[in-house]
């Protein structure tokens, strides 16, 4: 999966959106759990704040007294993280002995019930209430001040607790949705992966047009795509009629002209007919190897048609071992009995025929033919005792259709058009040096089955 596919784009945004949500929502209940947490908090404070109203006093001697202080044992240690202090018109008059030898700011004109932040002992940052308590006493009503204060420190280790607690299950929750997105991606994606391989099928010449059950977003897409292969079906139907066209047409030109060289050459005039017969010869073989190529093409692409190549393949060898008769030339042969593949027949018998023909002009005394399925495709080897290629050139001198050797008789165009007719076919063509000590050519063809 790279960056170009979708399946990498929609998981990498669907990932990133993911772990953005859980991010706001981590930042969010960060903040609702602190607001939370304080509040929980300053309830304690005001559960202290009223044991000390219930319990607060002046007595005859116009001292503040409490008749019970609050039992959290926090207040009688130093410092221990939570305060109370008592006084009046800012004098502080009694104190927990959290506070030891320090004491609490007073706040002024504050509004009742307020939350206060105080700095408490050794520094320590505090949150906490200050409220006014009227009081009857025998010299009248006086007002007393009481400040419960809770160290903030606390309430934020009690925050931190929590968001460590829950940071695991975010995170599991966070890797379970993103598994989850995947999987959806997965199996959304899925007609994608299926039209891929019904592409691939038309590609490889499976099947005609792109078959299954697309969702509707895609079924026009494949309709379109239907179309627009049934329409290249037609125009090679024309094309191919057109090729035949050509060929009649041209056999008739051709045929005049090889006439009129016989008839020069009655006349005694031998030079010109023969320089006329040379050049029908070649264009002969220029239609020939044009037309095969347009055959090829056409075949290739329609690949109708199921062909026993092995039987072709025997009964070639047999052609050529008749014809190599009076040479004493041997022909061995090492195919299966039967390999159907999708073909032309013309085409096999023209690509393997060019083959064999070119092996018994060179050929000294053998000539080896191998033909098997390897691996899903077609192998055809045939090798000869002949003097093999003369050069890394000959290869570029075969795709231009030129002879190697002018000596011999032929149009020189035969390897040439094996070479057009097998890269029709998707195919191979290899030259090598054969184990008996000539020219090996390897022809390797995919093994299709018939449309």
């Amino acid at each position: 999966m790279t960056s170009r596919s979708l399946r990498f784009r929609l998981a990498f945004w669907a990932a990133a959106a993911v772990i953005a949500a859980f991010a706001l929502a981590t930042l969010g209940i960060e903040f609702l759990v602190a607001r939370t947490v304080e509040r929980v908090a300053l309830f304690d404070v005001e559960d202290q704040m009223r044991i000390l109203v219930g319990n607060l006093d002046i007595g005859p001697d116009n001292q503040i007294t409490l008749s019970e202080e609050p039992r959290d044992t926090r207040f009688s240690q130093p410092y221990g993280g939570i305060y109370w202090q008592i006084g009046r018109k800012g004098v502080t008059e009694l104190r927990s002995q959290s506070l030891w030898d320090q004491q609490l700011a007073w706040k002024n004109g504050s509004p009742e019930g307020e939350k206060h932040h105080y700095a408490g002992p050794n520094g320590r940052d505090l949150l906490g209430e200050q409220r006014s308590v009227i009081l009857n006493t025998a010299s009248g009503e006086q007002a007393v001040d009481i400040i419960v204060a809770l160290e903030d420190s606390q309430i934020r280790e009690t925050r931190e607790e929590f968001f460590y607690a829950m940071a695991p299950s975010f995170g599991l929750l966070a890797i379970a949705l993103i598994g989850a997105v995947l999987m959806f991606l997965r199996f959304g994606l899925q007609p994608l992966d299926q039209l891929r391989a019904a592409l691939a099928a038309v590609h490889d010449r499976r099947e005609r047009q792109i078959e299954g059950d697309f969702p509707s977003e895609i079924q026009p897409l494949v309709d379109d795509v239907n179309a627009l292969l049934g329409k290249r079906d037609s125009q090679l139907n024309s094309a191919r009629a057109r090729a035949g066209d050509l060929a009649h047409g041209l056999k008739t030109p051709l045929a005049v002209l090889d006439t009129i060289a016989r008839e020069l050459d009655r006349k005694g005039e031998s030079a010109i007919g023969d320089a006329i017969r040379a050049e029908v010869t070649r264009m002969d073989a220029q239609v020939r190897r044009t037309l095969a190529q347009a055959r090829a093409g056409l075949a290739a692409a329609r690949s109708n048609g199921d062909v026993d190549v092995a039987a072709s393949t025997r009964q070639l060898v047999a052609t050529m071992r008749r014809i190599a008769s009076n040479s004493g030339l041997d022909f061995t042969l090492d195919a299966p009995e039967s390999l159907i593949m999708a073909t032309d027949e013309a085409d096999y018998m023209e690509i393997c025929g060019n083959i064999l023909d070119n092996a018994r002009k060179w050929a000294a005394h053998h000539v080896s033919v191998r033909l098997a399925a390897e691996q899903n495709r077609v192998a055809l080897v045939v090798g000869d005792d002949g003097p093999g290629l003369p050069g890394d050139d000959a290869l570029e001198d075969i795709a231009r259709g030129r002879r190697l050797d002018e000596a011999i008789h032929g149009s020189g165009f035969g390897l040439a058009i094996v070479k057009d007719l097998v890269e029709a076919y998707d195919g191979d063509l290899a030259f090598s040096r054969a184990p008996l000590g000539g020219l090996q050519v390897t022809v390797t063809l995919p093994l299709r089955r018939a449309l």
